[in-house]
């Protein structure tokens, strides 16, 4: 749900006058997660933490109503993919000019030689300027690699 989560901040944004456009892409290793993701549906729970301005604005209805489901709308779906990626190979299959990179909860797993190498193989992936945020309890990164500068706890710059 987090590439829908950053869709529906970047959407919102436009619809309150911000002129850019923008595409998200999710990844993960896990085929079975970026199908679930795919799909867009979710339970009601799910999206509860949803303000539900944005909720109504965002997600439809199943209109089956023994479904209790709810579906994000088609234009968001258009503008968020998803991919496997495993960040411990060597080439990354995405471009090299990307705004921001959302790497949360994820470094927490490598040890410290291998979170370098990560951050630094990510961030050449990142337009001059561009943003890597982590987790929280990830904000131990910026230590570990020369090519960031940091904004904020968990925001970094190229």
């Amino acid at each position: 749900m987090e590439a829908y989560t950053v869709a529906i901040v970047l959407d919102d944004m436009i619809s309150t006058g911000a002129k850019f456009q923008f595409s998200v892409l999710g990844t993960d290793i896990s085929t079975s997660v970026l199908q679930l993701a795919e799909t867009g549906i979710y339970t009601p729970e799910m999206i509860a933490p949803v303000p539900a301005e944005l909720a109504k604005r965002y997600f439809l209805s199943s209109r089956d109503p023994a479904r209790d489901e709810v579906r994000v709308i088609p234009r968001l779906r258009r503008s968020t993919n998803f991919m496997r990626m495993n960040l411990m190979d060597e080439v990354y299959p995405v471009d090299r000019d990307v705004d921001i990179i959302f790497c949360r909860n994820v470094l927490i797993y490598f040890d410290k030689p291998t979170q370098r190498k990560v951050v630094e193989q990510l961030c050449t992936h990142l337009r001059p300027g561009g943003y890597f945020i982590v987790g929280h309890s990830e904000s131990m990164i910026h230590n570990e690699s020369i090519m960031l500068q940091q904004v904020q706890p968990t925001i970094f710059t190229v």
